[in-house]
């Protein structure tokens, strides 16, 4: 029950640091919205960083794939889904980011993700731009896999495992 109680304690203090730090950098520092950098946080913070690597990295791939087919869907649709073609055209989207995702790029595990960031786009506007609204959303999505696995690499203690780390401490060299 202990070792139990400590890795949920463990989880949510990353989890909890991490989304801090997105929300903090991102909303106080910058003024930009912070929920899908939030999100992405939580999302790839797994037991271990090469765990949390792969998750993020798959998250970011379906992230800039998901944007991508959806800036070609809006070019052809011109505004929102309001209409037969424009819903026809997401809806066949769904399948080309499945497809694609699972075939061409060989990243299953990225569909999810980017039938969401497709959906936030074709169907999201709402008057924005829709090319702005695409590159914030990868940005900060990346921002958000940053951040957590920087504090997953700091507070699991992983950081102690890398060579530059063991040198350093080890030899007693700060120069290195």
């Amino acid at each position: 029950m202990r070792k139990e109680y400590d890795e949920t304690l463990n989880k949510s203090l990353r989890i909890s640091i991490s989304v801090f730090l997105c929300v903090f950098l991102l909303k106080v520092m910058f003024g930009a919205n912070p929920f899908y950098a939030a999100i992405a946080a939580v999302s790839c913070l797994q037991g271990t960083i090469k765990d949390s690597f792969k998750v993020g990295t798959e998250r970011i791939i379906g992230t800039i794939f998901g944007g991508g087919i959806g800036l070609i869907a809006i070019y052809f649709i011109s505004t929102e889904a309001s209409d037969f073609k424009g819903s026809l055209i997401i809806g066949l989207s769904m399948m080309v980011i499945i497809f694609g995702s699972t075939y061409l790029l060989k990243k299953p595990a990225s569909n999810t993700i980017a039938c969401i960031v497709f959906l936030g786009i074709a169907t999201n506007m709402e008057g924005r731009d829709p090319y702005y609204w695409a590159l914030k959303r990868i940005v900060t999505t990346i921002i958000g896999v940053i951040i957590a696995l920087i504090c997953n690499w700091i507070i699991s203690g992983e950081y102690k495992k890398s060579k530059f780390f063991k040198k350093k401490h080890l030899t007693g060299n700060e120069d290195m």
